[in-house]
């Protein structure tokens, strides 16, 4: 962890450079071995050296390309959010795309004015102690002079970034299925007012001291009709080179858009004042100029 976010996740070798790193301690090894056998004229250690190599180029010209395996994989796989950003990624390095600019809302537990111009997404994970932080500390205040105000759209998209956090995708679910019946707000209060508490044998209880219908609930769990939501969502987040949770991102509504054009990332706690100072300041940007910082160079 930082000191503001929760780490999303540690960045893993590719088999070919795990290969490689191999090798190269097997070949040291089998030479030191053989440079201390040196006055016996037993060349072991070089033999082995010459076998380590040989079995490593073996291994890696039979292996297949991960990034080829993960892309057919995907074929078949729905349009989304996440493969329309993979889309305009793919133009921007051939030099015909753009940033992306756009993104999608719709369908996501929000809270504030629909029309409000101006839309704060928040990134948060249920077991990240920072997000729980931003809950509690700063989110009071701007909900009292932003969002009830209706001068602001608040939106959420929760993710399980960090493996670390290992019941969040659970709760991700179990929040969906409670803002199915208007109770997103207090269901996400109830965890982070109870964050130790949040494996699947706990959810019931948070349902049921929210006063969801049970029954609904348990059968919006079972159905499992939100996993591939959650999964999309870690996917599009790390798309958009979300590192950490919290992270935010500052957006604006267009006339003759459904979706909001994003125009600034901010990443880790922000205290209610940074929040306010930030509104105002794009209160006041030329709506028509204002740029995106979001970056499809993936």
């Amino acid at each position: 962890m930082s000191a503001v976010s929760c780490l999303t996740h540690k960045r893993s070798e590719s088999f070919p450079h795990r290969m490689a790193s191999w090798m190269s301690r097997c070949g040291r090894s089998g030479l030191l071995a053989s440079s201390s056998r040196k006055r016996t004229g037993v060349l072991p250690g070089f033999v082995l050296a010459i076998v380590c190599q040989g079995l490593a180029s073996a291994i890696l010209a039979a292996s297949t390309d991960p990034t080829k395996s993960m892309l057919s994989a995907r074929t078949d796989a729905p349009q989304s959010e996440f493969e329309r950003l993979m889309a305009v990624a793919r133009e921007t390095r051939q030099g015909a795309g753009t940033r992306v600019r756009h993104l999608s809302i719709e369908n996501r537990p929000a809270i504030g004015n629909e029309n409000a111009p101006l839309v704060l997404i928040e990134v948060a994970s249920f077991e990240c102690p920072y997000c729980r932080r931003h809950w509690l500390e700063a989110m009071p205040a701007l909900r009292r002079s932003h969002i009830n105000a209706g001068r602001l759209r608040y939106v959420f998209v929760d993710v399980a970034l960090d493996p670390t956090h290992v019941n969040a995708k659970a709760v991700v679910e179990a929040a969906h299925c409670a803002n199915e019946q208007g109770q997103y707000a207090a269901f996400r209060n109830r965890i982070f007012t109870n964050q130790k508490a949040t494996s699947a044998a706990f959810l019931e209880a948070h349902a049921q001291a929210v006063s969801l219908d049970i029954k609904a609930f348990r059968h919006c769990m079972a159905s499992g009709r939100y996993k591939a939501q959650v999964e999309n969502d870690v996917r599009l987040m790390r798309a958009l080179r979300v590192r950490g949770t919290p992270s935010f991102f500052w957006a604006r509504r267009e006339s003759d858009r459904s979706d909001v054009r994003l125009i600034r990332r901010i990443s880790g706690v922000q205290s209610f004042d940074e929040f306010a100072g930030q509104f105002d300041a794009l209160q006041k940007m030329d709506k028509t100029t204002t740029t995106t910082v979001v970056d499809t160079t993936l």
